[in-house]
């Protein structure tokens, strides 16, 4: 008898095995080299070192305040890096010839899109939210001395996470519009600059992904999740999860279109 009769027929579908494959590629440029451990150190830097240096000399410090701080650092510079490292992300593989050689392999033109977005979204979730969000939690405990529970400052970093996610979306998306990395970056960073202004605006906070970090009174959402107060409205984060799909749907649609 042969002895291939004990084995298994594995049928993989062709898109699972082109995902797979690309976003190993997607993850493997980000944790086989240094670049995860400079990004993370970089971050829990700015994140995490910059607070309590602003702290260093008080006799007392104040949780709420050291809080505010953690999601402010958290929310308002790591976007600047996240659009920055997408802008060229697409049009770099429009214009070397990467992307046209890719697709003339089997893969799909939404699993190409798809790859980026999950692995640039793991690499960094992990590094510029995750992270500094454990090292915040031993960083605010040791120094208040208050014990804070583990839980409320996971939830922080998901909601500072999807903050991130949403530039991801917004940059691949412009991406599959765009011939010019400036062109690309140009639009997210300015928006993210200038959200901090409209947030003032009445009714507008309900609508911004800055509620997640930044309010003009009272506590943004990250800063109450963790301090155990009630948050001012879940709307700023279900806007936020529905703009991600729908940039990520659009750039679906345009790439579907792109001529190579």
């Amino acid at each position: 008898m042969s002895s291939n009769e004990n084995l298994e027929q594995i049928l993989e579908k062709n898109w699972q095995r082109s995902f797979s494959n690309l976003l190993n590629v997607e993850l493997g440029a980000w944790w086989k080299s240094k670049a995860w451990i400079w990004m993370t150190l970089l971050w829990v830097g700015v994140i995490n070192g910059i607070p309590v240096l602003s702290f260093l000399g008080e006799e007392e410090f104040d949780p709420a305040l050291l809080v505010f701080f953690y999601g402010l650092m958290n929310g308002m510079f790591p976007p600047i890096a996240v659009i920055l490292i997408l802008q060229d992300s697409i049009v770099g593989e429009k214009k070397s010839g990467t992307a046209s050689w890719v697709l003339s392999k089997p893969v799909s033109r939404k699993v190409f899109i798809f790859s980026k977005w999950v692995g640039n979204s793991l690499n960094i979730f992990i590094t510029m939210a995750l992270i500094p969000g454990i090292i915040s939690f031993i960083e605010i405990t040791l120094i208040t001395g208050i014990n804070f529970s583990y839980i409320p400052f996971l939830v922080a970093s998901f909601l500072l996470g999807m903050n991130l996610i949403f530039y991801i979306s917004f940059t691949l998306m412009l991406g599959t519009f765009q011939n010019s990395p400036g062109a690309v970056a140009a639009i997210p960073m300015v928006f993210n600059f200038t959200q901090q202004f409209i947030i003032s605006i009445p009714y507008f906070e309900y609508f911004l992904p800055t509620s997640i970090w930044l309010r003009q009174v009272g506590n943004p959402i990250v800063a109450s999740i963790i301090l155990g107060e009630e948050i001012f409205s879940f709307l700023p984060i279900i806007i936020t999860g529905a703009l991600i799909i729908l940039f990520l749907v659009i750039a679906f649609w345009r790439f579907e279109k792109e001529e190579f």
